[in-house]
């Protein structure tokens, strides 16, 4: 797959700032093309990155998808890596608007934009059926975004992460503490796995996977890709 430009959403979160750095670092992604709420610092934010690569964009979050859809060039790879918690959030009802509504909006502007192909961050027990508020709205996102009949859009159901900053993720904090030293002999479907990895398989699977339509990325499969980074 050929595209010089690269989008992402939601690039300072603890998956997106690996997918900047990372895309940067690509010969074959010429330009990186930010979209966010409020201006970001890339020489802070980014600081293994080739920042010439990168150019930020502020936009209207409440206004998301019509005033993002003109920054995004036709036939260029977006990636969605916007998140919350509903601590963070305030509410369910935040926490929804964030992981769900605004996601949607992206995804119609990169329909709108014929992007090639794009890849959203979901959860590893993302489904519409789930006990788990947290893992029910993941389902929807990802039941929404598919009804939008994109050229190509893939879901990372990344497990437990590991390697983010603290950020009051109760789960991820004591998922490094105490199961990063036995990550290695738990089953990949479930195993522990770094932001580095889930954003390299993310672009490994944009770049060079052929599929279309909609297919899962999971963790599993983000594990034994392996990409080097």
């Amino acid at each position: 797959m050929t595209s010089d430009t690269a989008i992402v959403l939601g690039a300072t979160g603890a998956i997106g700032t690996q997918l900047v750095t990372q895309l940067s670092q690509r010969d074959d992604v010429t330009n990186i093309i930010l979209i966010s709420r409020r201006e970001v610092d890339v020489l802070l934010s980014f600081p293994e990155a080739i920042i010439s690569k990168i150019k930020n964009h502020v936009v209207d979050f409440e206004q998301l998808e019509q005033h993002s859809k003109p920054l995004i060039p036709t036939n260029s790879v977006a990636f969605i890596a916007l998140g919350t918690t509903q601590k963070q959030a305030g509410s369910k009802a935040a926490f929804r608007h964030i992981d769900h509504d605004l996601v949607l909006a992206f995804a119609r502007a990169c329909k709108s934009a014929v992007v090639i192909r794009l890849g959203v961050v979901t959860a590893h027990g993302a489904n519409i059926r789930s006990a788990s508020f947290y893992n029910r709205v993941k389902g929807e996102v990802e039941r929404d975004i598919q009804s939008l009949g994109l050229t190509s859009v893939f879901f990372a159901r990344p497990s437990l992460l590991l390697g983010r900053p603290d950020d009051g993720r109760f789960a991820e904090k004591l998922a490094d503490g105490l199961l990063g030293p036995i990550a290695s002999f738990l089953p990949k479907s479930i195993r522990p796995i770094s932001t580095k990895c889930v954003a390299a398989a993310m672009i490994d699977v944009a770049y060079n996977e052929f599929k279309s339509d909609s297919f899962v990325l999971s963790n599993a499969e983000m594990h034994q890709r392996n990409v080097k980074y």
